[in-house]
């Protein structure tokens, strides 16, 4: 009998990926911190065009890394720049963007401590 025939996949490699994806995705969560307070301060400020350029950035990231929500929270504060909305409005928007944040930080750490 051929050892290889009957031998198992080595699980290892598959094993580093998924946790080095994993590491890649915490550092992403993590440096959307830093941009949502760059957000809220453009807002604070009245700064619509940094607005519309920091959230484009965060709608394109989250897009690319898959959290839906956040992508389209973020889509709707650029949007809302864009229009040249309300600070009130944009402020609202930022808002809902860090709530769905939130939401995503909790679930990605209860996930991790599994």
């Amino acid at each position: 009998m051929n050892p290889t025939q009957n031998s198992l996949p080595d699980l290892r490699k598959l094993n580093q990926r998924l946790a080095l994806n994993s590491v890649r995705v915490q550092a992403f969560l993590d440096g959307l911190t830093p941009r949502l307070d760059q957000l809220l301060q453009a807002v604070s400020e009245g700064n619509m065009a940094e607005v519309g350029r920091t959230s484009h950035f965060i709608h394109r990231c989250c897009d690319v890394y898959g959290y839906e929500e956040l992508a389209e929270k973020a889509g709707e504060v650029c949007q809302a720049a864009a229009a040249c909305e309300s600070v009130d409005i944009v402020g609202r928007k930022v808002v809902r963007l860090i709530g769905a944040f939130g939401r995503t930080s909790e679930d990605t750490n209860t996930t991790i401590a599994m």
